[in-house]
């Protein structure tokens, strides 16, 4: 039988599992401490039991009392990209930087979409900022949040673009409130600062057939210059599709089909190798 010593307090220290960095250290460094330390001193399992039935215990416990952002990701992992659309057709970017904000997942299939995470244990207090960055550069833009939130979230963006998506009770997302085309907002300088500088030297290239001719330090600039000139929806356009490139290195198969579903967005988000899945499988099975 398994069990967790400490209800709250344990959920809270047993989320951190859950993280890109730490998954990071045991799939590449081999390093299980972190992990190995925190099932120990929360949970009670019988010796038996392997890492991956102890994950999936603990994934369990948060979903039905401490839903933390990880579960908000995951499911948007799960139930967008590899069950509403496909991640053959379809790319996410976890944490991208719009502007002076930090989007917590966009996904670019036919358009750009931004989904801003508030979890029940967070604050609205920086919502409308983040909103203004997000709708000068993404199609549309959902806020994914708990239903603690949601009649304050339609008060407040009533009448706006803006949608809500609730992350229920049953851990289905449930769009309360679809969200609408935001070109009307759209910024070249917002968009522009998302594109690695290859990227927009290519769009350039591949739209003027030159780049400014001037030097490093000049380029950003003068290359802002030039992308100024051209019509903003038509810009968006191109930065999206420049975007949409940056694909996993790993085959798909990997994801899809042999990651266990507590563990996509995590592997998503590292775009984990042969090797890296190798090592991830290693640690599931063994003993916890």
């Amino acid at each position: 039988m398994i069990g967790l010593k400490n209800d709250i307090d344990s959920l809270r220290s047993l989320a951190q599992i859950f993280s890109p960095a730490n998954f990071s250290r045991i799939v590449r460094k081999n390093d299980y401490a972190n992990t190995r330390d925190r099932i120990q001193k929360h949970v009670n399992y019988p010796n038996s039991l392997n890492n991956l039935i102890i994950l999936q215990y603990i994934y369990k416990q948060l979903q039905l009392n401490y839903k933390s952002e990880y579960l908000y990701k995951n499911a948007l992992i799960n139930k967008m990209l590899l069950g509403k659309y496909s991640i053959n057709t379809t790319t996410a970017i976890n944490e991208f930087k719009i502007g002076k904000s930090i989007a917590d997942l966009v996904l670019l299939n036919g358009e750009a979409k931004i989904f801003e995470i508030k979890t029940e244990f967070d604050s609205l207090e920086k919502l409308d900022k983040q909103i203004s960055d997000y709708i000068k550069f993404a199609n549309k833009v959902y806020v994914v949040t708990n239903s603690k939130f949601v009649d304050k979230l339609l008060s407040d963006y009533k009448n706006t673009t803006i949608g809500v998506i609730e992350l229920t009770n049953n851990n289905t997302l449930r769009e309360v409130i679809p969200a609408k085309e935001n070109s009307s907002f759209f910024n070249h300088a917002t968009i522009f600062k998302t594109l690695r500088k290859q990227e927009y030297i290519e769009i350039l290239e591949n739209y003027f057939g030159f780049v400014p001719d001037v030097p490093n330090t000049r380029i950003f600039k003068e290359s802002l210059k030039l992308i100024e000139t051209i019509d903003i929806n038509e810009f968006q356009k191109l930065a999206y599709k420049k975007l949409k490139e940056r694909k996993l290195k790993c085959p798909n198969e990997f994801l899809s089909n042999k990651t266990p579903h507590e563990l996509k967005h995590i592997c998503y988000s590292l775009d984990m190798s042969y090797k890296d899945y190798t090592s991830l499988h290693q640690f599931l099975n063994q003993k916890a």
